[in-house]
């Protein structure tokens, strides 16, 4: 049986898998934990969880895949490209349901709500969109940030958006009034953003060099973590939102404890920074990919 991460266990983590693939932007995991998507620039790649091999590809956009997310059923992917586009994929027949268009340069970023009902978007044209799921009918255009985008999620039960850029800022929108309800700063641009519901804190990751806890209810800043030397490039809250991994230019993953900012483990495995990172959603499973074109799955020892 799979043993879930936690603090106490983290430095028991071992490799499982290895594959290979270049210029990888995003790693999502099924709801049921049995396999990943991984984005690329050479489109959408499906693997097996535990063994890395090859379950299928999805391929259509005119240029680099840059983020994806995928519905609460497992039935519906969505990805946004370099080529201005969002594409919403039906997994069980394996083709587009939808194309979303609107933005003006690359989309950067992707998310589902968890109703599946609406879809938000992050672009380089420096907008973030709110489109309706099923209709693919744009609802409304934030605008605020000043500089091109780089991450977006949905949070606090779908009623607000975060989104972040070059622009070094976190905007919070509420989705009902249409409103910036605060303002983030950090000292340099923000890489890439990640949400624990369950303790309703959000983390960021800087070229700064440092990772930021935040109180998503007020934009208090909880936590300051001297993450990365020469900037930190993802961050991932395990499911139970108790332990935080990061990952940066010094090539390193790390793992921190959300309660006090405590760093616990440190791994250094990829040969250039590690680009994403997931757990799965039963948190007995963490993907990464790197710029080192590997993608690697690692879980706890059980010997």
């Amino acid at each position: 049986m799979a043993v879930i991460i936690t603090d106490q266990n983290i430095t028991e983590l071992n490799e499982i898998a290895r594959t290979r693939l270049g210029w990888i932007t995003d790693i999502h995991w099924s709801p049921n934990n049995r396999s990943i998507a991984v984005a690329s620039a050479s489109g959408i790649t499906f693997y097996d969880a535990t063994s890395l091999t090859t379950l299928g590809r999805l391929q259509g956009h005119d240029g680099p895949v840059k983020s994806i997310d995928v519905d609460q059923l497992g039935t519906s992917l969505l990805s946004a490209s370099a080529d201005t586009t969002i594409r919403i994929w039906d997994l069980r027949q394996g083709g587009t349901a939808r194309i979303l268009k609107g933005h003006q340069n690359s989309v950067e970023a992707v998310a589902i709500n968890d109703a599946s009902t609406l879809v938000a978007s992050a672009s380089n044209d420096k907008t973030v969109r709110l489109w309706d799921y099923q209709s693919g009918q744009q609802l409304y255009q934030f605008e605020g940030h000043t500089r091109e985008m780089t991450s977006l999620l949905f949070a606090m039960n779908d009623s607000y958006i975060a989104s972040a850029g070059w622009d070094h800022t976190i905007r919070i929108w509420n989705i009902v009034s249409k409103s910036c309800q605060h303002i983030l700063r950090h000292d340099d641009w923000v890489r890439c953003l990640a949400f624990t519901g369950s303790t309703e804190v959000l983390g960021s990751a800087s070229r700064d060099a440092t990772v930021r806890l935040w109180d998503f209810g007020t934009g208090e800043e909880l936590q300051r973590l001297s993450a990365h030397e020469g900037g930190a490039d993802a961050c991932a809250f395990s499911p139970d939102g108790k332990l935080l991994a990061t990952s940066g230019r010094d090539n390193r993953i790390k793992f921190w404890r959300v309660a006090d900012g405590s760093l616990v483990s440190v791994l250094e495995v990829h040969q250039k920074p590690v680009l994403t990172l997931a757990f799965s959603p039963d948190g007995t499973k963490l993907a990464t990919g790197s710029g080192d074109n590997s993608v690697r799955v690692w879980e706890v020892s059980q010997d």
